[in-house]
């Protein structure tokens, strides 16, 4: 099914009409619901915070460590530094059940997530995190699934399903709007938030303009996500960390309802906006890492 098809269906309503059906997370928060996710014992031997949720971010794993590049070993310390202070690691849907007010946290809670669906989550994340038995996301730029990068190689579907299988999740991190682009006076910008440069027609897009090709850049990517996943939900994590109110507005409208920034912080279910604790980093050691997650916890 070609990405012109795909939209076409998008754009004749068949998923983007909010609030006709039931709520997923009728389906998804039941207590009988035991398949979507991996399910870890709870651990309260020492409490660091109580309803509320951390949420790490990771972006790719190689032996050469680089900018937002670590180790696999450096990952694999992380997992054990989890586990040893007694935090819980639950899945994204989790968070969204207890965000809509639909299931409690355990203490401690914290949820894994990557970004940008690097192929490394499958060969040397993937198989850590089973290990340990924690679930985590990734947020993948939809068109660079099955994409051929030699360099840096993306996931496939094939591993992705393999994955959603053993309760691992994905979703959006848009289809294709995770790259730089120019403005009038030539200057890069974020394509999600800003106008940009029309080189064909010598002019800068209107703001409807923007809004129309956003809008079909993320149907696009819940077009893949849901035929290919048969995803329930919708989030979505901002490229480059650049985000507004116009934007959040507009998701919504598409059905998406949980937005992932790049702010650090805790979530204690009040808001829709995530913020996340950046530890994918070379500085970040076994001690940075827990000082990280230790400086929320409750006084």
């Amino acid at each position: 099914m070609n990405a012109y098809f795909l939209l076409m269906l998008l754009l004749a309503g068949s998923w983007t009409q909010v609030g006709e059906q039931g709520s997923p997370l009728d389906t998804i928060c039941s207590p009988t619901n035991e398949s979507a996710t991996i399910s870890t014992p709870i651990d309260t031997k020492s409490i660091h915070y109580t309803n509320k949720a951390l949420f790490l971010t990771y972006h790719h794993l190689d032996d050469q460590e680089s900018f937002i590049t670590i180790t696999p070993n450096k990952f694999k310390q992380h997992l054990l530094a989890l586990k040893e202070k007694h935090y819980n690691v639950i899945s994204i849907e989790d968070y969204a059940c207890f965000h809509a007010q639909r299931k409690t946290l355990p203490p401690n809670a914290v949820v894994i997530t990557f970004d940008d669906g690097y192929r490394s989550f499958y060969e040397k994340a993937y198989p850590l995190l089973k290990q340990m038995g924690y679930p985590a996301t990734n947020f993948v730029i939809v068109s660079d699934v099955d994409s051929d990068n030699p360099s840096l190689p993306f996931l496939t579907w094939s591993q992705i399903l393999e994955m959603k299988r053993d309760g691992f999740s994905f979703y959006s991190h848009t289809y294709d709007l995770h790259h730089k682009m120019s403005d009038e006076a030539g200057n890069l910008v974020p394509p999600l938030t800003n106008r940009i440069f029309l080189p064909k027609e010598k002019r800068m897009e209107l703001e409807e303009e923007r809004r129309q090709r956003v809008r079909a850049d993320l149907q696009l990517g819940e077009a893949f996500l849901k035929t290919k996943l048969h995803n329930q939900l919708s989030f979505l994590c901002f490229p480059l960390g650049e985000y507004n109110q116009t934007v959040i507005e507009e998701a919504k409208q598409l059905g998406f309802s949980l937005f992932f920034t790049t702010r650090e912080g805790i979530n204690t279910g009040r808001s829709e906006e995530i913020t996340r604790i950046s530890v994918g980093m070379p500085y970040v050691s076994t001690d940075v890492f827990l000082k990280k997650l230790q400086q929320y916890d409750q006084k």
